[in-house]
Formats: structure tokens, C-alpha cells, sequence
């Protein structure tokens, strides 16, 4: 496979941890995006193995480890499932890759969270029936981890978004778990630290930490450079330079090329990134990566230009 699709595209694949949202909006309309996500970039990786034996321990993609006990997976009915189960994951833990996949990191309670990556899971049976979690049993997954040991909770996409393309996934929220937890370890085998998350649910989950904020202040950034601009073809993020988040600013003043956020959630004084990403209906990629500082101005002015897609995700994959 050429490196425009997996390094390219697999950075399309996602930036948005850490967004403030507006309903009205739909991030399917950018048919760049569509485009991208037809493409092998931010594709699952698939695991087959029988119900009645299981998998343990098993190396993912991104060097997470999954671990199913025998028996896990009923029918969605919720009655007994003896076949083959194809297991479907995908993983999303670097920060440049954040946006353009459109996962939030919002609480129910619309307060903002610090991801340390997010995690899609589906199964089905090899007619491609759905297969759901047994009551009672859960999965194991060991995502590779920082430090934060005892600040990460495990979040559910709140509405249980089961199609993880970025137009269905950009309007979901994040409800912690009242029960399922994570854990924090030191595997001697790997010699490295890893977050264990034991979802009792498929779908999307996250390991993540609530972001405290008294006075919270709000951003408007003017965009030009970018031919017939709407909010439909273009998203632009706040990515602060420490911490993995990223912001989608979601109102759009047509009149001053102006994005702002719906509500205000950034900490004046804190050092961003601003990111713009455009396209056009011919597939023209505008892109733009300014730093700024929250609260310098009550404004910020940012030029995209046309760039590459190699381009683009080579300065995301090290942003």
C-alpha cells in the first residue's frame, strides 16, 4: 500500500478529542473528509477467533493488547453464541491525529476531558450478525500509557454511536462509567506502562480525565485563504501545545469568516495550536498551523494555503 494511504490518510483519521459543539452542524458535509474516510487510512484492524475459546493477550496495530475470556459474546437478542466472532477494533491514541475523525472529549455535563486515546469495538458472526457483550462479562483491552495513573476514568460515548465515521461521530458526548474501570500497570514483558480498560459495551470508549476550569474564555479566529468557504468545508481546531485535546470551533459568521466556539471552555494564558483544514468539491486541501496564546487578543487571524495531503500529515503526525 502507497504511504499516502497509510500515513496520509491514517491523520485524517483523527484530531477531535476535545470539542465544543453545535447540533446544527454536520462534519459529513466536508466532502473531503467523506472522501478520506472511504479510504484504508482509518481502517479496523479485524481479529476472528471461536466464543467458546477466546483470545489472550493479543499485540493490535497500535500495540495495545486484547484479551476476550471464552464465552464472552451473546447474540444481540442477548441468547447463547457458539460461533466464530469477528472482532473489529480500532485504536486512536496519537495527540496530532485528534481531529478530522471527529471524536469529542465533552462530558455529558458538556465540561471538557483530557483523552489519552479512544477506542472503537464491534462484533459480529461471520453472516455479519450483530454480537453483543454477555451480562456479566467484559473485555480487556491494555492501551499503551502515560503517567496519569489515578486521574483516568473510562468514558462511554453517550448515545452508544455505533458507526464511527466522522459525520456520525462529531455530535456524541461522553459519559463516565459508573462501574467499569481503568487501571494502571507496568508490563515486565513489554517494559512498558499501559492503561488497562475492562468495557462491559461495544462502541466507542475512552480512557480519560476531567479538565478543571473556574473562568473559562472563548476564541474567535478569522479564516481567509480558502475559495468559497463555508462551514461546511472547513473545520478549525484549538490543539493546546501540552495536553491531548482538541477543539473544534463550530459557529460560523459567513459575514467575517469568523469561527468561535459555542461555548466558552480554554484557559486564558494557555499556548495553542490553531489548525484550519479545508476542501474543496475537487478535492483541493487547504491547511493552516498557527500558534497563539489564549487571551493575547480578541482575535486571531489565520491564512490557510493549499498543501498536500503527505504534507499535512506529516505536520500533524508531529504536532
Amino acid at each position: 500500500m502507497k504511504i499516502f494511504n497509510i500515513f496520509s490518510l491514517v491523520v485524517i483519521s483523527s484530531i477531535l478529542l476535545f470539542s465544543c459543539k453545535n447540533d446544527q452542524e454536520d462534519f459529513g458535509q466536508m466532502k473531503g473528509i467523506n472522501y478520506f474516510s472511504r479510504n484504508d487510512a482509518i481502517s479496523f484492524q479485524q481479529i476472528s477467533f471461536e466464543n467458546t475459546t477466546g483470545i489472550s493477550n493479543d499485540t493490535l496495530l497500535k500495540k495495545g493488547l486484547l484479551t476476550i475470556a471464552p464465552n464472552t459474546f451473546t447474540n444481540e437478542d442477548g441468547s447463547a453464541f457458539s460461533g466464530k466472532v469477528i472482532f473489529s477494533i480500532r485504536e486512536d491514541y496519537v495527540r496530532g491525529f485528534m481531529a478530522l475523525n471527529s471524536i469529542p472529549t465533552i462530558d455529558s455535563d458538556g465540561l471538557p476531558l483530557n483523552s489519552e486515546g479512544s477506542i472503537y469495538t464491534n462484533a459480529v458472526d461471520i453472516q455479519g450478525h450483530k454480537l453483543k457483550i454477555a451480562s456479566g462479562k467484559n473485555i480487556d483491552i491494555a492501551m499503551p500509557g502515560g503517567t496519569n495513573a489515578n486521574q483516568n476514568k473510562l468514558y462511554y460515548a453517550e448515545d452508544n454511536v455505533s458507526d464511527p465515521s466522522p459525520a456520525n461521530t462529531s455530535l456524541f458526548s461522553w459519559k463516565e462509567s459508573s462501574s467499569d474501570s481503568v487501571t494502571y500497570y507496568f508490563d515486565n514483558a513489554a517494559a512498558k506502562f499501559y492503561y488497562k480498560l475492562n468495557p462491559t459495551q461495544l462502541g466507542w470508549i475512552s480512557c480519560a480525565r476531567s479538565v478543571s476550569n473556574s473562568n473559562p474564555v472563548g476564541i474567535n479566529v478569522r479564516v481567509w485563504g480558502v475559495h468559497n468557504l463555508t462551514s461546511g468545508n472547513t473545520a478549525v481546531y484549538v490543539v493546546p501545545v501540552n495536553g491531548k485535546s482538541a477543539i473544534r470551533l463550530w459557529n460560523y459568521d459567513k459575514a467575517t469568516n469568523m469561527f468561535s466556539l459555542t461555548q466558552p471552555c480554554l484557559t486564558s494564558g494557555t499556548d495553542v495550536y490553531i489548525i484550519v483544514i479545508a476542501s474543496t468539491p475537487h478535492f483541493k486541501i487547504y491547511y493552516a498551523k498557527e500558534l497563539y496564546t489564549v487571551g493575547s487578543s480578541s482575535q486571531k487571524t489565520v491564512t490557510a494555503v493549499e498543501k498536500t495531503l503527505n504534507s499535512i500529515a506529516s505536520n500533524l503526525y508531529y504536532l
